[in-house]
């Protein structure tokens, strides 16, 4: 896949998503959105994450919501770069939780 289709790509899944203050323009990619009413751990661990996707080169959403989508539904993180479509990641520390269409990762 060159540049190109790579950017129109993420452009698309940019355009399911908003995130915070944010919704009626398009989010913004690449920051780092925190919560008090999450545990600092939660929030340390959503910034590494973060930090490696931006690392291997990937555009992110933080505390997004899909557009359109009922019941609203905030995810941590979503990368826009995959090839498949948008990748939606929960950080939990209670194993029992799964939230389904996202990739979780416990604390």
């Amino acid at each position: 896949m060159n540049k190109k289709e790579r950017e129109q790509r993420i452009r698309e899944n940019l355009n399911l998503y908003c995130t915070p203050g944010n919704s009626l323009e398009k989010p913004t990619k690449n920051v780092v959105y925190i919560s008090t009413a999450n545990s600092l751990e939660h929030e340390i661990s959503k910034l590494k994450v973060c930090y490696e996707l931006k690392a291997l080169g990937s555009e992110f959403l933080t505390e997004a919501e899909r557009k359109n989508s009922r019941p609203r539904r905030r995810v941590d993180i979503v990368d826009l770069s995959s090839v498949s479509g948008p990748i939606e990641i929960e950080i939990e520390k209670n194993h029992k939780i799964k939230k389904p269409g996202a990739i979780t990762i416990y604390i």
